[in-house]
Order: C-alpha cells, then structure tokens, then sequence
C-alpha cells in the first residue's frame, strides 16, 4: 500500500481557517442559527445515542473531512483491516481481533488462508474450554469464592472493564486483579482472599512477561506458607504461548490459548476475559461480543459521513490539530464504568501517541491527546472548575446509563440530572450582567461577582446508553475502538505497534542488578547507557 503525507497543503490551509472561524463563532451561534440542530447531530446505534450537538461540528466541517477521507484513502485503509492485510507494517502483521466477535467476518474474504477457520476454532474451542473448567470448579469440595487475575496493560485492563460492568450485585464470585508489580496491590488481595477457595488466572500473550511471573509466584509462595505446595494446580495460564507455560509448569490442562494475532489492547474478545467469562457464564460473554460485531457491521458498511466512529475521530482530530486541544476528559456517570477511563487511555495513547508516519518519517501533525477523566459526581468537586474556568479547551465527553440496574430512583435521577446539567453549563456559561441579575439580592461585592463568570462555549458530547447490557458494553468498546483506528489513518500512522513502551523496559533490566548490589560496590557500571541523573539515583537507592 502506498504511503503518503496526510493532509495536503491546501486542505490543512482549509481546515486551519475554519478553525479559526469556528473558534471566534462558538457553538451557540451554531445553535442560534439551526433550530434542528439537536436532531441533526444526533445519532443512534445499537441503542446507544450519541449527541455531537454540542461540539464545533457542522456541514462544512464535514465537508473538509470527506476531503481528508479521500487524501488519506480511508476506504483502502478500513478495507484492508476487514481483509486481513498487514496494515501493522511495522511488525508484519495483519490486525485480526474482529475476528474474534464475528468469526465469518461479514462474509468478506480475508487475504490470510486459514485464518477465518481458525478463529472460529479458537471461538469455539473457548467456549468448550469455558464449560469444562466451570464443570471442574463445580466439583471441588470448597467453592471458589476469589479469583485472583494476574496481568498486565491489555491482558487485564479490559476483563477487569468487563467484569465491573457487567457482574450481579450479589456476586459471590470475586474477581481481584493484579497488573502492578508493586507489591503493595498483591499483599492487599492475598489478604482478602482464602488458600482453600483460591483460583489464579495468569495472562501473558508471550507468558515471559516479567511482572507478571513474578506475581504468579509471589501467590505461589502464599499457597506454600498456608501448605499447598502444587500451587500451580490452582493456576490457569492464558496465553498465545502454551510451550512458555508449560515451561512454567502449567500442566497443558490448565492452558487456554489464544492466536498469536490477538493485539494486547484488543484481547478482551478473547480467551484473555477467562476469569470475567467465568463469572458472568458464555451466554453474557456471546453477547458481549455480538454487540461489537454489530458496531463492525456499521463501521465497515457506512459512508464516512454517516459512520459514527469516523465522525467522533473527526472532532477529535479537529480539536487536536486546529482547535489547539491538548487533552481529552471522559467523564461516566456510573460506578460499574469505574474502570472505563483507563481502559481508554491505553487504547487511545499507546495505539496513536506516535511521532512517526507509517513510511518512518516524522508525522506532520498532532496525534493523540492526554485522555483523562473520573467517575460520576466526584469530580464535579474537583477537576470540574478547570473545564468550566480554566485557560485550556478541553473537550468532554459525559456517558450517562438511562436505565439503572438498581430500585433507588431519585438517586439515579439525581445522577443523571448532573450529568445532563454539566454538559447544559459548558456550553452556556455566565457573563457578567446574568452573574448580577442571579446574585442582586446577595450584596456581593464586584471581585466576588466577577469570580462567577464562565466563559462558556466549551464543547461536549454526550453518549447514552439505554442500559449497562453485555450488548451494549461490546458495541460501545468497538466503537472507541474503531474511532481510534480513524484517528490513526487521519495521522498516517500506524496504530497497532507499541515501540514506545520498549525501552523504558529494556533499561530496567539493566537497572535491576545494580540495585542489587551493596551499597559500598564502585558506582553504576555502564554509564555511557546511563545518564548522570539515573546513576545520582541508583546510588541514592543502594545507601539507603
């Protein structure tokens, strides 16, 4: 496939104008001038209803963005994810995790023999796995009561995402999950946790990742000092890589696999959500997945202007690239999307936080954003002043779950009231002469008056979701998934290598011995790999 720049001189030109147009304008004028505007920036799919209204969006806007489509060969792109190319050219790889929802791929031919009937193998061969370990956990003497997942990044991020979600309030199955190698998280679990009722779930694609081993036999040792020494009859390994597991000492019993293209941040449709499928049972977990194939459906068969993961990463390449954006804030108003925000951050940063263009040459424009956010009311008392009154544009994006899954109503309507009354704020703002008018009767004096004026115009977009469904959950992730894939070929990079993450690895590996050594041994071997800093800090370490 060929490469090119992405975005040409005229377009950029184009776009930069109307930034600064649609900068000076607001979005109230935009308001003021469509009386449908609500309507017409307001979409739904699979239930969910997305509401761009108020964000700069507009017909024109649009219009720049089908011209970028164009430049920037979207179609070709997105076909070339459907079909199985090797889009991730940087380490020779097709990205495949649609698969994993929808096995026959909307009937269209992918360009890797095999690979269709192997994922519906490896669908299938979950499934089966999945029945027969809960039938094994069903004849054990003493329930289950506590799973203890250990991994990492997209081996964890995701399961712990999906389980929160989705679990039963009376859940008597606890999920625990360990990516940290701090050791603080761990001893806080095991102290919650029971040798007799214990299970370990171990995820590593490559089953070498270090934090994760470790922690594997930190339980271990655990199980030893309460008197189980084949502790490792306790654990399941979940990994593409059942040879460094059973090198482990995983029996082949207690593997479940997983192919070798399953991308770390798009594993939770895999056999990576072991412990979450578990708890929750296939049929929610078949659910789960038939809520993304059917985002897939809509992605890869709807026209850019009407694609609603194209239209989302339009406003947030906009933002980034000619609203002068340097963060985006996602804001849930529901505990069971607790975890929501770090999911995101991970796909979204690691997936597009990239200087290089796909040919290796330096990007010509901004790329991802500082995604950040909270949960629910809570960070209305904090982070809420900065988006109301800070100096930074910070566009926010509020998901609110109209139907809860509890009978305590006025506090649901009291959440979703803030919720809908947040976004309301950021757009309409306070001037000087409303702040008077609301306050007359207060005697405030003009420094006080004044403290209370917002500017408004801060853009916001509001997702609904009918209810919190394992459907609905699916469908939402792919959205942001394909949204960030959007947002890569709008880049021109690719989105589905980490090199980033690398050599921070690499160098801790060298760091870890030194530390090791007594506080009198010569200063830190290997300077010329090390700065001054890094070795003023190793040494600081060892003395104390």
């Amino acid at each position: 496939m060929s490469e090119q720049q992405s975005i040409s001189k005229q377009l950029r030109d184009a776009m930069q104008e109307h930034g600064a147009a649609s900068q000076s304008a607001g979005i109230n004028t935009l308001f003021a001038s469509d009386s449908s505007r609500a309507a017409r920036y307001g979409f739904e799919l699979e239930g969910i209803y997305f509401d761009f209204s108020k964000t700069h969006i507009s017909a024109s806007l649009q219009e720049l963005y089908l011209q970028l489509a164009q430049e920037a060969q979207f179609d070709r792109w997105r076909h070339a994810l459907f079909t199985g190319e090797k889009i991730n050219g940087s380490e020779d790889r097709s990205v495949l995790h649609t698969l994993l929802r929808d096995p026959d791929n909307q009937g269209i031919a992918t360009s890797e023999q095999g690979v269709l009937e192997q994922a519906a193998n490896t669908r299938k061969q979950f499934i089966q796995q999945l029945q027969t370990i809960t039938e094994e956990l069903d004849t054990r003497e003493t329930a289950v009561t506590d799973i203890i997942h250990i991994g990492i990044g997209g081996s964890s991020l995701g399961t712990q995402l999906v389980f929160e979600a989705l679990k039963n309030f009376d859940e008597k199955t606890r999920i625990h999950f360990i990516g940290n190698i701090d050791a603080h998280q761990l001893v806080a679990v095991l102290d919650q946790c029971k040798v007799a009722s214990t299970l370990v779930i171990g995820v590593s694609k490559t089953f070498s990742t270090a934090e994760t081993l470790q922690n594997i036999r930190s339980v271990g040792d655990w199980f030893a000092a309460h008197g189980v020494n084949n502790y490792l009859d306790n654990v399941y390994a979940v990994t593409a890589n059942p040879d460094n597991a059973a090198n482990f000492g995983i029996s082949t019993a207690n593997t479940v696999t997983f192919p070798n293209w399953v991308g770390g941040r798009y594993s939770v449709w895999s056999s990576v959500s072991l412990s979450a499928a578990l708890v929750l049972g296939a049929d929610k977990f078949a659910a789960f997945l038939a809520g993304a194939a059917s985002v897939d459906r809509h992605f890869y068969q709807s026209e850019p202007g009407e694609n609603l993961c194209f239209i989302a990463a339009m406003l947030d390449h906009y933002y980034r690239n000619f609203l002068a954006v340097g963060s985006r804030a996602i804001f849930a108003y529901d505990y069971r999307l607790r975890s929501l925000v770090d999911y995101l951050q991970q796909l979204e940063t690691e997936s597009n936080g990239k200087d290089r263009q796909r040919d290796g040459s330096e990007v010509d424009q901004l790329t991802s954003p500082v995604v950040w956010g909270g949960v629910g009311t809570d960070v209305q008392h904090s982070v809420f002043q900065m988006l109301h009154q800070g100096t930074a544009l910070i566009p926010a994006e509020f998901l609110l779950v109209v139907n809860p899954h509890h009978d305590l109503i006025e506090h649901h309507n009291e959440l979703l009231a803030n919720g809908v009354a947040q976004t309301a704020a950021l757009l309409a703002g306070q001037d000087l002469a409303t702040v008077k008018r609301r306050h007359a009767s207060e005697s405030l004096s003009e420094i006080a008056l004044k403290a209370k004026v917002f500017s408004g115009e801060r853009p916001s977009t509001t997702i609904l979701l009918p209810e919190l469904t394992p459907h609905v959950l699916g469908a939402l992730l792919a959205f942001y998934e394909h949204r960030t894939f959007c947002n890569g070929v709008f880049a021109n990079i690719n989105s589905y290598d980490q090199m980033g993450v690398e050599l921070g690895k690499r160098l801790a590996k060298e760091v870890k011995p030194l530390l090791s050594q007594s506080a009198n041994a010569s200063r830190v071997e290997s300077p010329e790999s090390l700065d001054a800093s890094t070795r003023s800090l190793i040494d600081r370490i060892k003395k104390a």
